[in-house]
């Protein structure tokens, strides 16, 4: 790994840590993330400067671009922080997904990924094991370390917040749910009554669904290894979602077994399909794929819908991060989880947007 490598992944890293302790002090006002927040963002500015003066003249004016958004990002989450300060969270979030912060994270975030992929596909062209580059690789081996410490640090704290959260919300979702019920018995159903009792009905029904979505990511359940078929799977997934008039769906042709955990790779399908119909806003498809290929299985999940905008697609995984606005941010987080789980991987690309998953044929 070369020096400037080297400098454009620590950057990377600092970059996560600084949008991610913004976006958490946003959520859960936790003192903690604004002071790591504080103590790593003069580390991050250090190690860009330091770029920009070492580089030579062909790098130094890619390092001065990210040095330039990283200062607009900067004063971004530095004003949400005082926004928080002075219990203003609501105005935080808004401004950590607004279009411009969205932009100038792509020009970081996106430059830094392409600068890095690009070293990297030079390197492996060859390799010269000397006293530097082994330091290089222990600095690696101590980057991918900080690296989970930061997964680990992000998840445990959304997890302990949505946890609050989802069982705060239990108990009057089951009253409401049972109040319609009695309220139906009380005054019968007619057409004008029945509209308006759907209406409650889908509103409930979407509070379950984020409540769901919210344990889903909390729990923590070990994963249960079965033969399957991938038609048995989507069928389960598809148990729990209203497909609309105006939307087809189109499922595999090709059926194959698979060996998973029947249940949560269910509930991770049923996430990425309700997610496609709901990015549909008139007519449109939604078009279930599998391949069988020979040491993998590949499942895709493409929708007709505008698509997902390139200042957001880099995020989507994240934690409380969404784009809708009825969303809790955790559906998405929750099935990279699972498929994490299976040995697998999950990407996505748009438009049009096509999420696509990748597992093991084999799982131990």
């Amino acid at each position: 790994m070369s020096r400037n490598s080297y400098r454009a992944e620590m950057m990377q890293y600092y970059d996560e840590v600084l949008a991610q302790s913004a976006r958490n002090y946003a959520f859960t006002s936790n003192k903690k993330w604004e002071q790591r927040y504080r103590e790593v963002e003069p580390l991050s500015d250090k190690i860009l400067k330091d770029a920009i003066k070492k580089a030579g003249v062909s790098k130094r004016g890619f390092f001065s671009r990210m040095d330039s958004a990283n200062q607009k990002l900067v004063k971004m989450e530095y004003t949400a922080i005082d926004y928080v300060n002075n219990d203003k969270p609501k105005q935080a979030i808004e401004l950590l997904d607004s279009e411009e912060y969205l932009k100038q994270r792509e020009i970081l975030a996106g430059g830094l990924e392409k600068f890095i992929k690009k070293y990297h596909e030079k390197e492996l062209e060859f390799t010269i094991i000397s006293k530097p580059v082994l330091d290089v690789i222990e600095l690696e081996r101590r980057l991918a370390v900080l690296e989970k410490q930061l997964d680990e640090e992000k998840f445990t704290t959304v997890g302990r917040f949505a946890s609050k959260m989802a069982h705060d919300l239990r108990n009057p979702l089951s009253i409401i749910q049972l109040s319609l019920e009695n309220l139906k018995l009380l005054y019968g159903v007619d057409a004008k009554k029945q509209k308006q009792f759907d209406k409650v009905d889908r509103s409930i029904d979407r509070i379950v669904h984020q409540v769901d979505d919210v344990l889903d990511f909390v729990r923590e359940i070990p994963i249960k290894l079965e033969k399957i078929t991938l038609s048995e799977i989507i069928h389960e997934s598809l148990d729990s979602i209203t497909i609309p008039d105006n939307i087809k769906l189109i499922l595999p042709k090709d059926d194959f077994e698979l060996i998973c955990d029947k249940r949560q790779l269910a509930v991770g399908l049923n996430n990425l399909i309700l997610n496609s119909v709901q990015a549909i806003k008139d007519k449109g498809t939604v078009t279930l794929m599998g391949i069988e290929k020979n040491d993998s299985i590949v499942i895709t999940i493409e929708d007709s819908g505008s698509g997902i905008s390139k200042n957001r697609i880099n995020d989507i995984f994240e934690p409380l991060f969404t784009t809708k606005q009825q969303g809790t941010g955790l559906g998405l987080a929750s099935v990279k989880s699972i498929i994490k789980a299976h040995a697998g991987t999950i990407s996505v690309t748009s438009p049009p947007t096509v999420f696509t998953i990748t597992l093991p044929k084999t799982n131990s």
